[in-house]
């Protein structure tokens, strides 16, 4: 089992995990270089508005959210859930939370954490710590290496004002590019006022791998191979015949954190097609800050609450990293423990088993 992403990289910390069935990979198609100029500004001679007149102007983000809950599906962003909420999300929210943060951080690093970041290391729990002394010297170095580098990395992106494709490249995994990816038009949901649809996009996602045989065997039959059906939201040639799982909106550390939900609500949307589909996760990334967000359908309303307060995590800090790292693991293991064994059953085989007559 290996998920191809940064936290992935570094060396395991806590127990071992047994499953070995099922990979999840990112998208990794180039992303284009996107060249952002700032625009000048004077400080005489721009008139600048007054407060009533700001107050007045209207947020286009803000009537996405509300084009989003009047449209077919309606699609509802709150911070947090309401009404009756499933129990497949309950337990999704408390695998998320129990124990996150605890026991992950190497004892055999905190001199090192403390030299190199004394300000972040006195904020470390007593209860982060776990006894490394059955870890080697190499694979702690390994591991330190990989979490300094990300550190600085997300430290220069910030203190340079760098622009989203920069924390794309410099924070996520070092080896991997990534690409946007244009959702399917006929998935996107539809503005009731006008019929015409949302156009939107993710930065990346992640899927299950076609390198798992059991997969790739699959996918043969359903579609790289036999039916050749399009199987995800997106529309690359590729990645629309493998399963995605999870979106992530990647905006720079002065983004909008709203703009990024309805982006990510949007992606979302179209891995909830039936109301008996499973809760998926989403992520937004602004700058140094991971949100999570959990996706469910009742009756004809997609839902998206967040961001879960409990599994907060960010790239200021080794502390911080380390619980991105712990937080990647459970979002990893719901998939391939819950997600994947479902969406097996009840989509892929029974789609292997048609005939191409019935088609």
């Amino acid at each position: 089992m290996n998920i191809e992403r940064w936290p992935e990289q570094l060396t395991a910390t806590s127990a071992p995990i047994p499953s070995q069935d099922v990979i999840l990979s990112n998208l990794t198609s180039p992303l284009p270089h996107t060249d952002k100029k700032k625009r000048r500004t004077s400080m005489s001679g721009q008139r600048q508005p007054n407060a009533s007149t700001a107050s007045r102007q209207g947020s286009p983000t803000r009537d996405v959210f509300n084009q989003l809950r009047l449209a077919k599906p309606a699609i509802i962003c709150e911070p947090q859930a309401t009404g009756s909420i499933p129990n497949t999300v309950l337990s999704l929210r408390q695998r998320l939370a129990d124990g996150f943060g605890q026991s992950i951080n190497p004892r055999s690093l905190e001199s090192r954490i403390r030299e190199s970041d004394p300000a972040g290391a006195v904020e470390i729990p007593e209860y982060a710590y776990f006894d490394s002394g059955h870890m080697l010297d190499a694979a702690l170095g390994v591991m330190w290496n990989k979490l300094e580098e990300i550190r600085l990395q997300a430290r220069h992106c910030d203190i340079y004002g760098k622009d989203e494709n920069a924390w794309c490249l410099d924070v996520g995994p070092l080896s991997c590019n990534r690409q946007s990816q244009q959702i399917d038009a006929d998935l996107l949901p539809m503005v009731r006022n006008n019929l015409t649809r949302i156009n939107k996009k993710a930065d990346y996602a992640l899927a299950f791998s076609c390198r798992d045989p059991e997969v790739s065997s699959l996918y043969e039959r359903v579609s790289l191979g036999g039916h050749g059906y399009s199987i995800s939201q997106s529309t690359d040639t590729f990645n629309k015949r493998t399963v995605l799982f999870s979106g992530v909106e990647v905006k720079p550390d002065d983004g909008g954190k709203r703009e990024a939900l309805a982006q990510l609500a949007i992606w979302l949307k179209p891995l909830d097609l039936a109301d008996w589909l499973l809760p998926t996760i989403g992520y937004t990334v602004v700058g140094h800050d991971w949100y999570v967000y959990i996706a469910y359908r009742i009756g004809n309303e997609v839902h998206v609450i967040g961001p879960i307060s409990s599994v907060l995590a960010d790239t200021r800090s080794t502390y911080g990293i380390l619980k991105l790292r712990d937080l990647d693991s459970r979002v990893k293991q719901y998939a391939l423990d819950v997600y994947w064994p479902w969406v097996r059953d009840k989509i892929i085989q029974p789609l292997s088993m048609h005939t191409l007559s019935e088609d």
